[in-house]
């Protein structure tokens, strides 16, 4: 997927300190999500919520490999987690060179897909575990599977009911996560679920030390 420029998506998210019992606090995880293009920066700016947690999600210029180093760049405590979600294109080198430039912070998390990310979205409709040859081959799949899906028009809700399946089948197509290049296979699961389960019904109220 070509990488394109695109001004950062944000939601406007403050830690609230009202209400409550003295020595509470409801503390709100924040993400920053640097994608590879259009269609995952739709996707993740569908998931933002009034009461979730705060969700920035940019699409940076360069390759792979810049994205990567610009989420270590940015990786700071305005941040809980900065995550790149990023494609492998099926190259062993490539995805090498990303996993150890993300090493490079503890706070940069790769979401890598194989083939492509358009894996993750078949996923949502489909229990997928065929080998894609290339990451058109998983567009085309997509687009026969859910015809209203294209790369210029990636709604979440048109994938929101089948989040949990998702999650699933990932995790089935690679149960331990050792091999980003496993055709086909996602962590993006990860990154879902962290999102979710910092939302509204999963805030959990911390003690503060006195």
């Amino acid at each position: 997927m070509s990488p394109q420029t695109s001004k950062s998506t944000k939601i406007s998210t403050e830690t609230s300190l009202k209400g409550g019992k003295k020595g509470f606090k409801k503390e709100r995880s924040t993400f920053l999500i640097l994608c590879e293009g259009k269609t995952e920066k739709d996707y993740f700016a569908g998931m933002r919520s009034r009461r979730g947690p705060q969700i920035d999600v940019d699409v940076p210029k360069g390759d792979h490999l810049a994205k990567v180093r610009e989420a270590v760049d940015r990786a700071s405590n305005d941040y809980d987690t900065v995550w790149c979600v990023l494609d492998t294109e099926l190259d062993g080198r490539l995805t090498a060179e990303m996993t150890r430039e993300a090493e490079k912070s503890s706070r940069v998390r790769l979401g890598l897909s194989t083939p492509c990310f358009e894996l993750w979205l078949i996923l949502h409709h489909a229990d997928w575990a065929r080998p894609f040859q290339s990451a058109d081959a998983a567009k085309k799949e997509l687009k026969k599977i859910k015809p209203s899906w294209s790369e210029k028009n990636t709604r979440f809700s048109d994938f929101s009911a089948g989040v949990d399946a998702a999650c699933d089948r990932a995790k089935k197509l690679n149960p331990d996560g050792g091999n980003s290049l496993k055709n086909p296979s996602t962590s993006v699961w990860e990154l879902v679920t962290g999102i979710r389960e910092s939302g509204p019904s999963a805030a959990k109220s911390k003690i503060l030390d006195t």
